[in-house]
């Protein structure tokens, strides 16, 4: 009986190959020639001598048709989804920030206006005089 083709076999792990991959993202199974040629066990000279080559470029184009993220893809994009999101929330923390410092700068302008010294509405308030006790005003009816 003589000796089965190398290229049948070739074909054929190939074809298995490439039908699992298809339907998987590019990350788990992806579709070059050498990363075929490591899953099937084949040298990828052989693969190119044989043309399946272009079978698997034909492969990896319709897989990244498919449209299936990778799961790295799809982790980069929450990530960059979470920086544009911190992001957003500095601007607006620094929009309210901004808009404080206006109202205060305000205040200070018509204190000013008035006649208060500016300077008088940041002192801290004196503390209540508790040196008398005001325990005996409390009249329970």
């Amino acid at each position: 009986m003589p000796r089965p083709s190398v290229e049948a076999e070739l074909r054929q792990a190939v074809t298995t190959y490439i039908a699992a991959a298809v339907t998987k993202p590019s990350e788990e199974a992806p579709l070059n020639v050498l990363a075929v040629a490591k899953q099937t066990g084949f040298d990828r000279k052989t693969l190119k001598k044989y043309g399946i080559d272009v079978e698997i470029g034909a492969a990896a184009q319709a897989q990244a048709k498919s449209g299936k993220p990778a799961p790295r893809e799809t982790e980069r994009r929450s990530h960059a989804d979470a920086i544009r999101n911190r992001d957003q929330e500095i601007e607006a923390l620094r929009n309210r920030c901004e808009a404080l410092v206006a109202r205060i700068c305000i205040a200070e302008g018509n204190a000013q206006r008035l006649g208060i010294d500016p300077v008088e509405l940041w002192k801290p308030l004196a503390a209540p005089d508790r040196s008398v006790s005001h325990g005996g005003r409390f009249q329970p009816r």
